[in-house]
């Protein structure tokens, strides 16, 4: 999938994954997705090439991280 893929998917299911367990889902591994690609993003610091790939997909920091902690949540 490509920057601007991600970002389609993420805009259909985000709004939906604080009452839906599924689209919740879908985010999350969309989370985990950018951070793999991470790893392939030639920056100077890791949270620049967070930042530069959520840029790119058109996702929020902020966004992001609410995700990534309501995938914890017991």
């Amino acid at each position: 999938m490509d920057d601007k893929e991600i970002g389609r998917v993420w805009v259909e299911y985000y709004p939906k994954s604080g009452d839906n367990r599924d689209a919740l889902q879908i985010c999350g591994m969309i989370c985990r997705l950018i951070r793999e690609k991470t790893r392939f993003v030639i920056s100077i610091s890791r949270a620049g090439r967070l930042q530069r790939l959520l840029d790119g997909c058109g996702i929020s920091k902020a966004d992001f991280d609410e995700i990534e902690k309501g995938l914890f949540k017991v």
